[in-house]
C-alpha cells in the first residue's frame, strides 16, 4: 500500500466520479448528494484574480505567496455561483456533500356528498 492510498483511505469518498459541470447530483461511490462550489482568489489590496490552490485540509489558498501587481500577502476568498470561462485559469472547486430535502406542498380538501355521509378527506400530493 502507497501513502496515496492509505491517505484516501483516511479521508473517505473524493467524489471522484461526481462531473464538476453539473450542479448538484448524487455521488454513485458513497451516495451522498455533492454539490460543486467554485472559489477564486483576489488580491486584498488591487483586486486582481490569482492562481488558487487547495492545500491537504481542503482550504482555499493563493498559490503564490505575494501578488504580482502590487506585492501585497493579503488575499480575498470569495465563492461563485458559476464559472464564467475567463476564470477557469483562477478558479478552484471544492466538492462538497450537501443535504438533500425533499420539497412537496400538501393540498387538504374537504368534500361534501350529497346523500349526507361522512365527509371525506382527499389529499393531493405535489412534488
Amino acid at each position: 500500500m502507497t501513502i496515496t492510498e492509505f491517505l484516501k483511505t483516511i479521508r473517505g469518498c473524493r467524489h471522484e466520479k461526481v462531473k464538476i459541470e453539473s450542479c448538484g447530483s448524487y455521488c454513485p461511490d458513497c451516495g451522498e448528494y455533492i454539490t460543486i462550489k467554485w472559489y477564486l482568489v483576489r488580491c486584498s489590496c488591487c483586486g486582481v484574480k490569482r492562481s488558487a490552490l487547495l492545500d491537504f485540509n481542503d482550504n482555499v489558498k493563493a498559490a503564490d505567496k505575494y501578488c504580482p501587481n502590487c506585492g501585497s500577502i493579503h488575499t480575498v476568498v470569495e465563492e461563485i455561483e458559476k464559472i464564467n470561462f475567463v476564470d477557469i485559469n483562477f478558479a478552484v472547486h471544492k466538492k462538497e456533500i450537501t443535504e438533500q430535502r425533499v420539497r412537496y406542498s400538501a393540498t387538504q380538501i374537504w368534500t361534501d356528498n350529497e346523500d349526507k355521509k361522512e365527509q371525506a378527506l382527499i389529499c393531493a400530493k405535489k412534488i
